[in-house]
């Protein structure tokens, strides 16, 4: 079992061992130890509201036909939002340290769990899709069609996120086996199966967490049946004056 990486032919120098960083609040650590799964967020459930949308630039090359009606771009443009609810994604942070704009971000009273690409891609189903983001400028870039890439895609200004992303559509086809635009994701995402003791290199403690904090998040992943490095953050420890 492995997940598609497909896209990688446009990293010629990525590195599928390279760390990978999922930096999360507590609770969502605790379900995951619980569960035994990766939560993939809906992407319609994303705060940018530009997820899986194409450029202006590629809407200037990529022309509709005279013939094709407003009517007919509207129903496009229902489908491809009917798609965006149906495609779940999970969101990591390639970089060989940890990073404080991260732990800012998304994690400031969690943890962070460290892997590599590899292990994160051996660990998900091949009908999922993985692959580094592409940051382009949406003035001037066209963005490629196609219901993954358009989610490996984003706007110029989050490049310094250098995301990874695992893609999972669970899109459910009607009697017929097409597209029912009445069925809606009221889930808002779907967890998928992972073996946490082969995916996970760490858990990291947040930034200046006490030690009394680091032992009680070293017991909860004992008592969850896990054994896992549990370290301090490199950002932690004293300055010096002098």
């Amino acid at each position: 079992m492995a997940a598609d990486e497909h896209y990688l032919k446009y990293f010629a120098n990525f590195n599928r061992h390279g760390n990978l960083w999922r930096y999360m609040e507590r609770a969502r650590f605790e379900q995951l130890l619980s569960s035994s799964a990766l939560w993939f967020s809906g992407a319609d459930r994303f705060d940018d509201a530009f997820e899986g949308s194409i450029s202006d630039a590629t809407r200037q090359v990529v022309k509709y036909p005279s013939d094709v009606s407003q009517d007919q771009i509207a129903q496009f443009e229902r489908g491809h939002l009917w798609w965006r609810e149906w495609t779940n994604i999970s969101c990591w942070h390639y970089a060989e340290h940890e990073n404080a704009l991260m732990w800012q971000a998304y994690a400031k009273t969690g943890i962070a769990i460290r892997t590599t690409f590899a292990k994160l891609s051996s660990e998900l189903p091949e009908r999922a899709m993985i692959s580094p983001v592409m940051y382009k400028d949406f003035s001037r870039e066209i963005v490629p069609e196609g219901n993954y890439i358009r989610y490996l895609v984003k706007r110029h200004f989050f490049s310094p996120e250098r995301e990874v992303r695992a893609i999972l559509i669970n899109a459910p086809p009607n009697e017929q086996g097409t597209e029912d635009f009445a069925l809606r994701n009221t889930k808002g995402g779907v967890s998928v199966r992972v073996e946490l003791s082969r995916m996970v290199d760490a858990v990291v403690a947040r930034p200046y967490a006490s030690p009394a904090e680091i032992t009680e998040l070293r017991a909860l992943v004992t008592r969850s049946g896990f054994t896992l490095p549990t370290l301090p953050s490199a950002l932690s420890g004293e300055p010096r004056w002098v």
